[in-house]
This record gives structure tokens, C-alpha cells and sequence, in this order.
């Protein structure tokens, strides 16, 4: 049976913006589209899901980030087209990550230019790819691999990481995440930018009961995740093996740092774009 879908809009000035789309990636929500005449930004949701009591949240979220009542008004539509990507394709346009490096949309292959090029394809529930988080990690990707031969990429969603890594030259490359539609858009995405490339995806929560390591291990989800994921790196580090961490604020780079050198891992570098941060640390022990 088909879902029927509402979409939320957040009506409110384009100098909020930013603000509100970190608040929906704390949600949990990463495919944010933009109104026409940047009147404010829309998702989409299955009705049964957009109740009061989320946005409420939302509200909640957003006020703490920042964002008086006042700035923004709610205002759900029930009942609509979720092929949004769709509606969106005309307004995407190639992002640029590096030097060498760009997110091109996949109906435009003709502006690949490098090797390192990431062809991907918006999806409903999972966004473009082009999120400050995202960038940082691909540019953290760049700075680490050096060849290593295996990655491991917990919250696989898109799979970008995965495939940023194959480009780089990592030939080992797992993906978990919990969302058996991530699985698929991933396996997806992989095989459009590296059809000769193995990638392992499957289901699964973090590392639960998972026996493979890796000399990378790249993690780009919220916080509440990224902490029940902490003790588990090392682990599945091999020896002086990187971790690249981001889908966290700014403000709690501190926090995760200290997490992260409790359980043996040094720190390598920390930085920041658009209010959200990206951590690289190194397994200290073999």
C-alpha cells in the first residue's frame, strides 16, 4: 500500500536558512528542498510521521539553535507528490569539494572534468550530498588516504564516502546502515561512479557484531549515534588507523575529542564549516 505524504514548510527569511537546515539534520532529515522566491524550505514526510508532537521538536530544536517563534511559521500540505528530487533536478548544480574533486548530478555527466568526480543522484530521503558535513568529510578523505586498502563507512546513507574513497584508491570497502532503503540507493550511487568496484553494504546498527576492521573508518551522523559508536572504533581500527567523524556541531567538537582520546584514539585535526564539525583521530595502540 502506498504511503500518502505531507510536506512541512518552514516559512522564514533566507539569513535563516542555514540555521534551519542544521535543525533538520538533527531531526534526522537531510532531503530539504527550497521554495520558490526563497519564500523558506520544505520536506517531505509520511503523513503519519509529521505529527505535533514533531514538530513541536522541531520547534524545540530550532529554538534552542538559536531561532525565535517569531522568525518562522509552520505549515504543513497533506497530500503531495513525494517525488521531489524530481521537482528539484532543473536547480542542481555541480558542488565543488576540492581542487579535483566536485558532486556532479547524475543527469550531467557531461561536466565531469576529473577522475575524482562523484556522479549522484538527489533522493527522497537522503538529500544531494552537498551538506557542509559531507564536504568536510570528502575533504578530510583526501587529506587521509594514503594507500590504505580498506575503509569502513558507518551510516553508509548515499554512499558517498564509500565511493570518494574507491576513487582515492581504497579497494576494500564495507557500508552499514540501518535503513534498508540507504542500502539500496548506496549500492546504487557505488555502481554508477565504480562499476568495477566492490562494495560490501548491508543492514546494520553501527559495529553491533561486526567482525571486519579496517585501516579508515568514516562516520557521518548525529550525535546521539556517533557517541554509542566511539567505543567501538578502536576495536575495528587496525593498527594506526584513521577515523573521520563529522554530523556534529561546532559547539561539541570539545566533547567528541575527549570521547574519542578515552578510548585511545589521538587527534589528528579538527574543523568546521556552516556551524557543524569534522574530526580526524589515529588509533594510538596496535
Amino acid at each position: 500500500m502506498e504511503k500518502n505524504w505531507s510536506q512541512l514548510q518552514i516559512l522564514t527569511n533566507p539569513e535563516n536558512f542555514e540555521l534551519v537546515t542544521n535543525a533538520l539534520i538533527i531531526q534526522q532529515i537531510t532531503g530539504i528542498e527550497n521554495l520558490n522566491h526563497d519564500r523558506g524550505l520544505a520536506i517531505y514526510l509520511p503523513s503519519e510521521q509529521l505529527t505535533k508532537d514533531w514538530c513541536h521538536q522541531l520547534q524545540i530544536t530550532l529554538n534552542q539553535l538559536g531561532l525565535t517563534d517569531s522568525a518562522y511559521q509552520l505549515q504543513i500540505i497533506a497530500n503531495v507528490n513525494m517525488h521531489w528530487g524530481q521537482n528539484w533536478a532543473p536547480y542542481y548544480q555541480p558542488v565543488r569539494i576540492s581542487h579535483f574533486m566536485s558532486i556532479i548530478p547524475s543527469w550531467q555527466k557531461d561536466l565531469v572534468q576529473s577522475p575524482y568526480d562523484i556522479l549522484m543522484d538527489p533522493q527522497e530521503s537522503f538529500g544531494s550530498g552537498e551538506h557542509a558535513t559531507t564536504k568536510l568529510c570528502l575533504q578530510a578523505l583526501e587529506e587521509v588516504v594514503n594507500h590504505q586498502e580498506s575503509l569502513i563507512d558507518v551510516g553508509t546513507g548515499t554512499g558517498i564516502l564509500a565511493i570518494a574513497a574507491a576513487k582515492l584508491g581504497v579497494k576494500t570497502l564495507y557500508g552499514y546502515d540501518i535503513s534498508d532503503e540507504a542500502i539500496v540507493v548506496a549500492q546504487k550511487n557505488f555502481n554508477l561512479n565504480c562499476p568495477q568496484e566492490k562494495f560490501q553494504v548491508a543492514i546494520n546498527s553501527l559495529l553491533d557484531n561486526i567482525t571486519n576492521s579496517a585501516e579508515i573508518i568514516t562516520a557521518n551522523m548525529l550525535e546521539e549515534p556517533i557517541r554509542a559508536l566511539i567505543p567501538q572504533l578502536a576495536p575495528h581500527l587496525k593498527a594506526k588507523g584513521h577515523v573521520i567523524i563529522s554530523g556534529i556541531l561546532e559547539t561539541k567538537i570539545a566533547t567528541i575529542t575527549q570521547l574519542l582520546k578515552q578510548e585511545h584514539l589521538a587527534i589528528i585535526k579538527t574543523s568546521a564549516a556552516q556551524g557543524w564539525g569534522c574530526i580526524i583521530a589515529q588509533k594510538e595502540r596496535g
